[in-house]
């Protein structure tokens, strides 16, 4: 089957994708992998000598709306997941991939995804979804951390999902991008955290989707309740005696004080999850640059003036207001 991989980053997380897309290659070499990118490219960087198959900028991609008012009313986060749907669409339709995975810049593939593989190629499903929890916490520390985070940012974790080309397949991403164009914000208040809240409502409107409950795929701090990570002889990171597929590094990057508290806390009785952070750290360190401190593109409007967040979620997308002075 040809298969595409993608992940979608801003330039603060290219070192994270790096890190990504060498693992991916190591137990997939045959997979395309392409780097969605929401930002403008670093001067420091060469993209002839990254690692990636492919670069996709984000505003190349098809999406039926004037891209800087769309790429405006969005903070970093948010587009960089309302982009996803868009980018799978792309590699489904117009570059007809058989399948697709996505896999987030802080993940790391330490084995091949041969459930995945087996799940697409019988058949037995177009979508693969995994949830953030597959075991009940025994305490209040991981009642909120954990179940009541589950509820306040959606059942499912999207730094994960895999969709085949198939009508159900289709169907899947062309709902899912309808909705991210305009509601993949923050808002809880509101209902919606990026693009992960849609996907509840998914299994139960849409045909053909599977949540694939394997304790192997996107290990976290956050799920680690279930999930006993040791080594074997070999080296090779095992959960519950069983090889493990991925782990998602959440937080690295991005609040790593939230990911050490996690470490302290859940992870104090499997010292190999320490263990497996350290080993992520000095990955990440080989591939860091100072494109981690470029400001991000789409903070800011064409006289150089940064867009304060109250800016954007005065926006109404169908109004004819400009309050970013982009001048359109």
């Amino acid at each position: 089957m040809k298969i595409a991989v993608f992940t979608s980053v801003s330039s603060s997380y290219l070192p994270n994708a790096r890190i990504l897309c060498t693992s991916v290659k190591q137990h997939h070499p045959n997979w395309d992998f392409f780097l969605l990118f929401n930002d403008r490219t670093p001067d420091e960087t060469r993209w002839e000598d990254e690692n990636f198959d492919h670069i996709m900028f984000a505003e190349w991609l098809h999406i039926d709306r004037p891209w800087l008012k769309f790429a405006h009313d969005y903070n970093v986060i948010e587009l960089c997941t309302a982009t996803k749907a868009s980018m799978s669409r792309y590699l489904l339709e117009d570059l007809k991939y058989d399948a697709i995975i996505y896999l987030d810049p802080d993940t790391c593939v330490f084995s091949p995804l041969e459930e995945v593989i087996n799940i697409i190629e019988t058949n037995y499903a177009s979508v693969i979804l995994t949830p953030h929890l597959t075991d009940a916490e025994d305490d209040d520390d991981g009642i909120w951390s954990h179940e009541i985070a589950s509820l306040k940012h959606g059942v499912f974790n999207l730094g994960f999902f895999a969709i085949k080309n198939s009508p159900d397949g289709l169907k899947f991403a062309s709902w899912w991008e309808r909705r991210l164009l305009d509601y993949s914000h923050i808002d809880f208040e509101f209902g919606t955290f990026t693009d992960q809240k849609w996907v509840n409502l998914a299994p139960y409107m849409l045909p053909g989707i599977h949540v694939l409950c394997d304790r192997t795929y996107n290990v976290a701090t956050w799920n680690i309740k279930g999930r006993h990570l040791t080594r074997d002889k070999s080296g090779n990171w095992l959960i519950n005696g069983q090889s493990l597929r991925f782990y998602h590094f959440s937080g690295f990057g991005f609040d790593f004080g939230w990911a050490n508290r996690e470490l302290e806390v859940f992870a104090r009785h499997n010292e190999e999850v320490k263990y497996i952070w350290d080993y992520y750290k000095k990955l990440y360190a080989r591939n860091k640059s100072s494109a981690v401190q470029a400001r991000w593109k789409w903070d800011y409007n064409r006289s150089g003036r940064k867009i304060a967040r109250s800016a954007r979620k005065l926006y109404d997308r169908n109004s004819t207001v400009d309050p970013f002075g982009l001048n359109l």
